[in-house]
């Protein structure tokens, strides 16, 4: 998205940077104080949903944590604290990337790989298709180029769950936003390892950065501390997660998703532990879209979303979640929300939550300037 697209950023950055000066001790509280206000203005313009929660950091280390509201606004509904486990939606996507640039790392798949090396019956046009699928690479996939749509089914299944997927364009010539490629990448990953997607995801990325609220939610669980998600003005459920796959479904607390986003600025490791290659975070922070989505300033990488002009990625999910990654400043701002439709004031996403990104990457480049002494 073009810097021209979205004006939110500079007139925030232009409104913070009226209100403080650099020589001002109190300016950094002064910009969390007004990030503050842009949280709760954001909430209330997405039909006042019941909770939001809004965390900066930096190095590794959080310099701001707010939360707002409860879990949903019924009887018994529990205070928003730095312990509940907001539904992530699609930033689920961004931790079925790293699981996948594990693999990658490992030699076990390569990202330029056909599907059809590893599901062998994925080939032909498929019944009534009209493009080759052994064409599609898990690129593709990882990218939403494949063209792949499956028709008539609610939810794959069977030995050969993906036969009735066909594509709805040549591989790599359009851009369809959809979970079924995430879907296919799922089984590949299990045919390659022997392992479940939700065991990957455990072994590979959540035991090892100690994400212990991150998982799955469905019925029978605890649901103590989750949040639930607002469809407008009134209604609210919790949407249970349903079978594991790395497109959507985990719930967690902020923190954890702050710890995960730090993962892509530490080069992709955890320590001395190399989880994934460094130069893989530039394959996934690559556009891959180049013009083909909904609009000209659609910018995807590998099931991340990028503001390139500002050198930044996001992490999004449906119910409003964005984390602004910024590797120049090392600095990640993080604001949740639990509001499935939008916002009147914001728009419905992706319009909304690039705005979200953009009012975080204003936050973070007037605190990058606030740290070397400038205006």
């Amino acid at each position: 998205m073009k810097k021209q697209a979205y004006l939110i950023a500079p007139l925030f950055l232009l409104l913070l940077a009226a209100s403080l000066s650099a020589a001002d001790p109190q300016a950094d509280r002064g910009i969390y104080d007004m990030f503050h206000h842009q949280v709760i203005s954001l909430q209330e313009m997405s039909y006042n949903c019941s909770a939001a929660a809004a965390l900066v950091m930096r190095d590794g280390k959080i310099l701001y944590e707010e939360y707002f509201g409860t879990t949903h606004k019924g009887p018994g509904a529990g205070k928003i604290t730095a312990d509940s486990r907001f539904p992530y939606y699609s930033v689920s996507k961004e931790f079925g990337c790293a699981v996948l640039l594990s693999l990658v790392t490992e030699g076990k798949l390569g990202l330029d790989d056909p599907v059809v090396k590893y599901l062998d019956y994925f080939k032909g046009p498929g019944p009534g298709g009209a493009f080759p699928r052994e064409k599609v690479t898990l690129r593709q996939l990882a990218s939403h180029t494949s063209g792949v749509v499956l028709k008539g089914e609610k939810e794959p299944e069977g030995e050969q769950p993906f036969a009735g997927v066909t594509l709805e364009f040549e591989p790599g010539s359009g851009w369809h936003y959809n979970e079924l490629g995430m879907k296919i990448l799922a089984a590949v990953m299990q045919k390659v390892t022997g392992k479940p997607y939700e065991m990957l995801l455990r072994e590979r990325i959540l035991e090892p950065l100690e994400l212990k609220s991150v998982g799955w939610v469905n019925p029978g669980d605890n649901l103590a501390g989750v949040v639930y998600t607002f469809y407008g003005p009134d209604s609210s459920r919790i949407d249970y997660s349903g079978k594991p796959y790395p497109g959507s479904g985990l719930f967690g607390n902020m923190r954890d998703l702050l710890r995960f986003a730090q993962l892509w600025l530490d080069g992709g490791k955890i320590g001395d532990k190399m989880v994934f290659r460094k130069e893989l975070i530039q394959e996934a922070w690559t556009d891959q879209v180049r013009g083909k989505g909904p609009s000209p300033d659609t910018e995807y990488g590998l099931m991340f979303w990028l503001l390139s002009d500002y050198h930044a990625a996001f992490l999004a999910g449906a119910a409003q979640t964005v984390t602004a990654v910024l590797p120049d400043q090392n600095i990640i701002v993080l604001m949740g929300l639990n509001q499935c439709d939008g916002s009147p004031g914001w728009g419905r996403p992706p319009v909304a939550h690039s705005r979200i990104a953009l009012m975080g990457i204003a936050l973070a480049d007037l605190l990058d300037r606030q740290s070397k002494g400038g205006h």
